[in-house]
């Protein structure tokens, strides 16, 4: 299926904007439908200027007031990087940035899960009903290769079979977030475990290469509906989920989990943790540092290692100076 095309005056630039973001990896089909939504305003408008102006930005918020404050922010976001795309070729496109009111962000504490939780999860996980089935056996799985990877969610369900190489301990990403491929290794004991799985799911469902790494009941993929309720589930047998204003953790808590427990290792590890920042950001799949600050929290484990490295620092390098410690 063919994609529709842009109808406005500023379909042409639209397309070059696209084009030049796959240049940088990134791919986004939502990209393009979000540009749609003001490409199709313009062309009801009658717009036939070389660059958006302010005016036509200002008109195209108030017809979409109506929206969640999120979806609009997405939207503007999206005509604020086109604008500064285009702002090096036209100098006087207007580039929007406090076109919508400012709003303090609500964003949800992530929880992260201890190794007595997560072991605790595990084994409710496999408790799960039907018994003797795969569904047990395919969420204790998942959940922990989601632990021990920081996987995206949608990344652990895309795996197709081709994509694990047990023997080199190394899971291929085909197409992550934006587009990005990259390739993720795993520790002994997770390769371990999936061959495990692997075992039980081959008599499951007969095994191709491209068949899904995890499978429902009825041999089918994976998706989030039906493994959020399953984690739901578990959380409240481990007493980790409350009732309706005390939701609990979310299962996308377990990538941040992932990326503050191997922060602490290196710290413990006497690592530098600034220099390995970015290995840990190309792990995750990021496109630069700033993505994955948003996983690093200052836990109470975190926070000693750090306190820790700081007076180890003052001891040898500022005290010897003259300033007593």
């Amino acid at each position: 299926m063919s994609e529709l095309p842009f109808l406005s005056a500023l379909g042409p630039r639209f397309s070059d904007f696209l084009a030049f973001r796959r240049l940088g990896g990134i791919d986004s089909k939502s990209d393009r439908a979000l540009l749609r939504y003001f490409d199709r305003f313009l062309a009801q408008q009658g717009f036939c200027g070389p660059w958006p102006t302010r005016e036509v930005i200002t008109a195209y918020l108030a017809s979409i007031g109506h929206l969640n404050p999120r979806t609009q922010e997405n939207r503007l976001s999206l005509i604020r990087q086109f604008c500064g795309y285009l702002g090096q070729f036209e100098p006087q496109c207007f580039v929007p940035e406090d076109l919508l009111p400012r709003r303090p962000p609500r964003r949800r504490d992530a929880y992260l899960f201890s190794e007595t939780e997560i072991q605790a999860i595990l084994q409710a996980a496999r408790a799960l009903p039907p018994p003797g089935s795969l569904r047990p056996k395919t969420c204790a799985t998942l959940f922990g290769l989601l632990y021990t990877t920081g996987l995206r969610c949608g990344e652990a369900f895309a795996l197709n079979l081709s994509e694990v190489n047990l023997a080199d301990r190394v899971l291929f990403i085909q197409k992550g977030k934006f587009g990005k491929s990259r390739w993720v290794p795993i520790s002994a004991s997770t390769a371990g475990a999936l061959e495990r799985y692997l075992e039980e799911r081959s008599r499951a469902a007969p095994p191709t290469p491209q068949s899904p790494l995890f499978i429902t009941r009825n041999a089918g993929r994976l998706y989030h509906t039906t493994v959020e309720r399953a984690f739901r589930q578990v959380l409240e047998r481990c007493g980790l989920r409350g009732g309706k204003g005390c939701p609990g953790p979310r299962l996308h808590h377990l990538r941040h989990s992932f990326a503050c427990n191997r922060l602490l290792a290196w710290y413990r590890e006497g690592k530098d943790v600034n220099a390995l920042l970015p290995v840990l950001a190309t792990y995750l799949g990021h496109v630069s540092i700033a993505s994955t600050q948003v996983y690093l929290h200052a836990s109470a484990a975190l926070l000693e290692q750090a306190s820790a490295r700081f007076h180890e620092n003052f001891r040898h390098n500022i005290a010897p100076r003259g300033i007593p410690s």
